[in-house]
């Protein structure tokens, strides 16, 4: 009876006596359960924990550690994979049992199946009735006493196990028997009753017999008169309630651990009758709501009260459905404790039937406030970013799938705008990541600032925001909008420990004619966003579909740049680079060429800003300074005069990498004099970056002995406190201010300062993009120290170098020009420059790209 109770009621029992046993006890309904073979009731910890689901057999070790260590009792619910697969909740309940002096010396609990609580009640019920009912009726054998209480041979009805028997009590008192002692007290007062003749009913005592096993009787008794009215002894029945004892105290133990694991659980049980005007509710519903079952009266008016929002109006909504069905559902609703604080439950129902008919609704009622509070906190840290509080990208995502189906289903209009911010990893490289984090919450201000309360404002990762605005109509100018987000963006930001300057690039797509997908809308937002940074960041752009045909050209062009690193059909030419003093040719600048398979030739000033948005010209850098090393080694190696060779250098390739180290390994490996490698450094390389991490790296740089040259001067981000600060030993005039030089004064008189000041500054000037020669003479009167262009040669083979070379300074010696007079210096050019043709114009765009091109 006892196992069926349990397996009606869905629970077994466990105990761990040892801490690192690695093993423990379970009874045989949870052996069931868990469906496994057990050796006299012993399993391992890992078979049982190996049916359950997900994170629930690593809570499961931890709780239990967690018990053995405070004592601290836990209730720790998981899936758990049950017969054919089927996916059981279980709740695993464990509770650590102390000694005398306060140490925990096991931990037991129990597990239940808490998918059918009303019905595991009702069965455990019913059981415990039909027990009752045969403890009651159970009826052994008959005994009689003498006048002295001395038992008498009596006929025996049953031949088997009876006391009688084994204890062969003829001639002894029942008091004269091997009574326990817990039960000699009651037995000295039974004695006393019967000395006086009284009678007896269900009088109920123990017996320990020699060997150690124990007999429980139960026993009543009448005394007997003959007619004369003397005693003359008692007549009486006895059972054998052992086995029935033990059962009882079996099912106590169990009713007990029930209510507990109630208790633990937070569980009680409710009961409606059809036309009864009241919810009958267990003691352990009173104590969870926390009202008084004697001044709370459980009417459907007062028990409705009680639940919150629309939970009233779902539970009566269930029971119906119950009823109706003969099923049974659960649901979790809100209830107002008598404190006044909300608390959540879960709620079962089940039709209760009589007779073929429903009768009514019993059910269950739990506890599960923690559990959702848990949930509630889980689902806010999974939808909020928790550094500015606004949207993540998952709850960003699933309300951009909103605003698309309400496009659809309304005919209205909205936008996506995906917003990165520039100079973000500097402030974070410069000021630390600490600086970053604040700048973004400061930035999550501005933004909820610039669009208001109704704009959808998410932080997606980094540094990269997206904004669903509030739209009126389709025509709405959203480009406005976009450019009112990179003004709000723009500028200084207060920080604790100083000023930020940052600004916003904004892309934006219209939906849905931009995108009718959550996918597609985040694509071409991001395609517009990409082409705003293409076009010079600080400003916003709205998806044009040509936009898609000219990314995919780019990312075309950069798998076929990465396969040309890889497989080495990347080359370098080289340009003189010609004194105009003693009209030698002293260096070359290393250019890079790329000849496309199926497009042919490339200019850098396509290829080389692909480099640069792929994070491919670090390795494309690295390639051609071990290229021009390499070739001005095997110059020196073929006896060739020493010149220099000059290497352009990516800001990328500057601060994304130990580049120090890099040149100081390759100059090791190729065996070049340091003092014949010159690196050529934009100007923007100082923008955004701290000027002492700057000069840091220069100054490593000239130690190596490498020769450093400030390119481009001019063409952006000029100034002359970097000339005066930072170690540079050249300075390369920009092609601009030399293009008619001869027929504008203006630009010759600017051009002169310039000279002068790097003069003045003992710097070497070079002068790039000399076409003509009446640029050089130009150049020359004013103190140019070395000219490059195509005036003398364009960039050549490294197999054709020395022969250019050769070539332009055997012209000079065959034909020398009379010096032109000169404010600073004097120098004369080639008697015959290479005048550009139009397929020269075309080979080249000096200072586009920082690799050469």
């Amino acid at each position: 009876m006892l196992a069926r109770a349990l397996k009606i009621a869905r629970m077994g029992y466990w105990r761990c006596d040892e801490r690192d046993s690695g093993t423990l006890w379970i009874s045989p309904e949870l052996a069931l359960m868990y469906r496994l073979p057990t050796e006299e009731g012993r399993v391992t910890f890992e078979a049982v924990r190996r049916g359950y689901l997900d994170d629930a057999p690593a809570e499961l070790a931890r709780n239990l550690v967690r018990c053995w260590t405070d004592g601290q009792p836990y209730v720790v619910r998981g899936r758990f994979r049950g017969e054919n697969d089927a996916i059981l909740d279980y709740a695993v309940h464990g509770e650590a049992e102390r000694d005398e002096y306060g140490r925990v010396v096991q931990v037991s609990g129990i597990v239940r199946d808490v998918t059918d609580e009303t019905a595991a009640l009702a069965r455990l019920a019913q059981s415990e009735q039909r027990l009752a009912d045969f403890v009651s009726t159970a009826s052994d054998w008959c005994w009689e006493t003498d006048e002295q209480h001395r038992f008498r041979e009596t006929r025996i009805d049953s031949s088997e196990g009876t006391v009688v028997r084994e204890l062969r009590v003829v001639g002894m008192r029942r008091w004269d028997l091997p009574v326990v002692p817990q039960d000699r007290e009651r037995m000295e007062q039974h004695r006393r009753d019967v000395e006086a003749h009284q009678s007896f009913r269900d009088f109920v005592y123990t017996v320990r017999f020699a060997d150690g096993v124990g007999r429980t009787v139960r026993s009543s008794g009448k005394p007997v008169f003959d007619p004369s009215g003397s005693f003359v002894g008692y007549r009486g029945t006895a059972t054998d309630i052992s086995t029935l004892r033990e059962t009882q105290a079996l099912l106590d133990q169990r009713t007990d651990a029930l209510r507990e694991a109630q208790r633990m659980g937070k569980i009680g049980t409710w009961s409606y009758r059809l036309g009864e005007p009241r919810v009958l509710w267990a003691p352990e519903v009173f104590a969870l709501v926390g009202l008084d079952r004697e001044t709370f009266d459980t009417t459907h008016e007062n028990v409705l009260a009680r639940f919150l929002d629309d939970s009233g109006e779902r539970l009566i909504a269930a029971q119906k459905r119950v009823m109706r069905t003969g099923g049974t559902e659960s649901l979790d609703v809100r209830v107002m404790r008598a404190d006044g604080r909300a608390a959540d439950f879960a709620i079962t129902c089940k039709a209760e039937m009589c007779d073929g008919a429903v009768a009514g609704v019993i059910g269950t009622m739990q506890d599960i406030t923690e559990r959702k509070e848990t949930q509630r906190q889980l689902e806010e840290l999974a939808y909020s970013d928790p550094l500015t509080g606004l949207a993540n990208r998952a709850l960003f995502k699933r309300q951009l799938a909103s605003v698309l189906d309400a496009c659809f289903r309304q005919g209205t209009a909205s936008s996506l705008m995906l917003i990165d911010l520039d100079r973000f990893k500097e402030v974070n490289d410069s000021l630390g990541h600490a600086a970053g984090d604040e700048l973004l919450t400061r930035v999550a201000i501005r933004l909820r600032d610039a669009l208001g309360p109704q704009a959808f404002i998410a932080r997606l990762g980094g540094d990269e925001f997206a904004v669903i605005p509030q739209r009126g109509d389709a025509g709405q100018d959203m480009l406005e909008l976009g450019e009112t987000i990179v003004e709000a963006l723009t500028g200084p930001i207060d920080l604790a420990n100083g000023e930020a300057f940052v600004g916003a690039t904004v892309g934006v797509a219209n939906l849905p004619e931009d995108g009718s997908t959550v996918d597609d809308a985040m694509r071409n937002a991001d395609l517009a966003l990409y082409m705003a940074k293409e076009a010079g960041r600080g400003r916003a752009m709205v998806f044009a579909p040509a936009y898609a045909q000219a990314v995919e050209q780019r990312l075309d062009l950069g798998r076929h740049l990465r396969h040309a690193v890889d497989a080495g059909t990347l080359h370098a030419h080289y340009q003189a680079q010609v004194e105009l003093a003693t009209n030698k040719v002293v260096g070359f600048e290393s250019l890079l060429r790329w000849n496309h398979p199926e497009r042919g030739p490339i200019s850098p000033a396509e290829f080389i800003p692909v480099a640069e948005s792929s994070g491919l010209i670090v390795d494309l850098g690295l390639w051609v300074l071990r290229e021009s090393c390499r070739q001005a080694r095997s110059w020196l190696d073929q006896g060739y005069p020493t010149r220099t060779v000059s290497v352009n250098v990516s800001p990328a390739q500057f601060w994304n990498m130990d580049f120090e180290t890099a040149v100081s390994a390759v100059l090791a490996e190729t065996g070049l004099p340091p003092n014949l490698l010159c690196l050529e450094l934009t100007e923007s390389l100082f923008l955004d970056h701290s000027e002492h991490r700057l000069n840091r790296t220069l100054s490593a740089l000239v130690g190596l002995g490498v020769r450093l040259a400030l390119d481009d001067f001019g063409s952006g981000y000029s100034s002359l406190g970097y000339l005066t600060r930072l170690p540079f030993d050249r300075l390369k005039v920009d092609r601009s201010f030399v293009e008619g030089v001869a027929t504008r004064p203006e630009k010759r008189k600017l051009l002169g300062g310039i000279i002068a000041l790097s003069r003045g500054l003992g710097l070497t000037v070079v002068a790039e993009g000399a076409e003509r020669q009446s640029e050089v003479r130009v150049l020359a009167e004013l103190g140019c120290d070395l000219v490059q262009g195509f005036v003398f040669a364009r960039p050549v083979a490294p197999e054709a170098a020395p022969l250019v070379a050769s070539a332009i300074e055997r012209q000079v010696v065959a034909a020398p020009a009379p010096l032109p007079a000169a404010p600073v210096r004097q120098a004369s050019p080639p008697l015959a420059p290479l005048e550009p043709d139009d397929g020269l114009q075309a080979d080249a765009d000096y200072g586009a790209a920082p690799i050469g091109v």
